[in-house]
């Protein structure tokens, strides 16, 4: 008897459904069905239901499967089903379906058997919704960690270079001591040397060439300039292979170092090839790719605390899945936006040669503690999006409000008095 034995429990969209049912007896049938799913939902939940409520409804449950339905008891029922569903008010009936395994309610064996297989859309949805934090989170450890190794690279590169100007200026002064030696000249003299290995040497043998005597500190800054030419010879060797390593992701691009003309160019200007695209790479990942992972990985933190919230107080329904889903779509545009707010204005990108080149506008000073606020503010807004949204619209109310304030101030400046009228000649006799 019941729902159990002549309604199944579970939706079903084709119109032959019920056979020789009108379509005010299906509605009438999902109906008493999905009454007797949220008495069951209140009786599990503790909630107290008036007695008229459930009797009325039980009678009409009766009636239906006697096929003794009249217009009274329909008309009752109805009433009852209005008064119930206020009373679990916010569950609902798609709550109600979404959080609990239906399938369990059919009888036979045909229903235990679907109920190992059926889970239901809130479990799905957990499992979705997990899967796509887990994999955010790996995908932005991985994007971080070698973002970090190629940043770390190129500052130490840069860092190398600058001490080896500085040494190579003070071997030339203690070697030519009569000699002054400016900046920009040895900038052209390190630009015009093709081995990186031979920049120490170069000076030392020059001044024995000249019969000047090779102090203990000229040599003590030979070997400083050799020590730092070998380690930064390394870490290009590895900015190399990080380069190559990005190259091989982007393959409908053919990079510059896979070119045939590339082996035809000096190793300086190979070196400053991989320093450069190094460098427009990590620009292009810290402002945004990252940014739309940390947003991205906001909203899936939103969603995986207020999941379990709707779960529990049988809240979750379809439309909670479609908020959900609009969440995870807002939290990278969100993210991608903060980041474009907030990030500060970039520095310039140095070459290798000299302190002073620049030949363009990124940020290489990006490993320490403020570099990564952008980032937690793209993390905040992809978890707060109706924050990132409020600042927006208080943004353009405020200068919609300004523009109109102006407009009505200049109108009545612009309204012209009427013309006084001519006075009447006097009329002649």
């Amino acid at each position: 008897m019941g729902i159990f034995s002549r309604r199944s429990t579970t939706r079903k969209t084709d119109g032959n459904t019920r056979q020789g049912l009108s379509i005010g007896s299906t509605i009438l049938a999902n109906s008493l069905a999905n009454a007797q799913l949220l008495m069951m939902t209140a009786a599990e939940r503790g909630i107290m239901l008036e007695n008229d409520v459930t009797r009325t409804i039980l009678n009409a449950n009766e009636a239906f499967d006697k096929n003794l339905v009249t217009p009274e008891i329909a008309n009752s029922f109805w009433q009852a089903y209005e008064t119930l569903s206020q009373t679990l008010s916010p569950i609902t009936i798609e709550s109600v379906r979404a959080n609990h395994d239906l399938q369990r309610l059919q009888t036979g064996n045909g229903g235990c058997l679907h109920s190992r297989k059926y889970a239901p859309m809130s479990l799905k949805s957990a499992f979705r919704y997990k899967l796509l934090s887990l994999t955010t989170l790996l995908s932005l450890i991985a994007l971080q960690v070698f973002w970090a190794i190629g940043n770390t690279l190129v500052i130490d590169i840069k860092e190398q270079s600058d001490r080896i100007i500085d040494l190579e200026a003070q071997l030339f002064t203690e070697s030519n001591p009569t000699i002054p030696m400016k900046g920009s000249d040895l900038a052209k003299r390190l630009a015009s040397s093709e081995e990186a290995d031979g920049e120490a040497s170069s000076l030392t043998n020059d001044a024995a060439q000249k019969n000047f005597p090779i102090s203990t500190n000229t040599q003590a800054l030979s070997r400083q300039i050799g020590e730092y030419i070998s380690w930064r010879s390394a870490e290009i060797i590895e900015l190399k292979n990080w380069n190559r390593l990005w190259g091989r992701l982007i393959f409908f691009s053919q990079q510059t170092w896979d070119k045939s003309d590339y082996e035809d160019l000096s190793m300086e200007a190979k070196t400053h090839i991989h320093y450069i695209s190094a460098q427009y790479v990590l620009h292009a990942i810290s402002n945004y790719f990252l940014p739309i992972l940390y947003g991205l990985l906001g909203a899936s933190f939103y969603v995986l605390r207020q999941l379990p919230k709707d779960i529990e107080n049988l809240t979750f329904s379809m439309n909670s899945h479609i908020d959900y889903g609009l969440r995870i779509t807002q939290g990278p545009l969100a993210g991608i936006m903060a980041s474009f707010f907030f990030t500060d204005a970039p520095s310039k990108l140095y070459s290798l040669t000299s302190h002073s080149s620049a030949i363009a506008t990124i940020n290489l000073e990006s490993s320490g503690l403020s570099s990564f606020s952008p980032l937690a503010i793209a993390f905040l807004a992809g978890y707060s999006v109706e924050l990132i949204f409020h600042v927006i619209d208080k943004i353009i109310s405020t200068v919609t409000n300004r523009s109109t304030t102006t407009v009505t101030k200049a109108d009545p400046q612009s309204v012209k008095a009427p013309p006084s009228p001519k006075p009447e000649r006097p009329s002649t006799t």
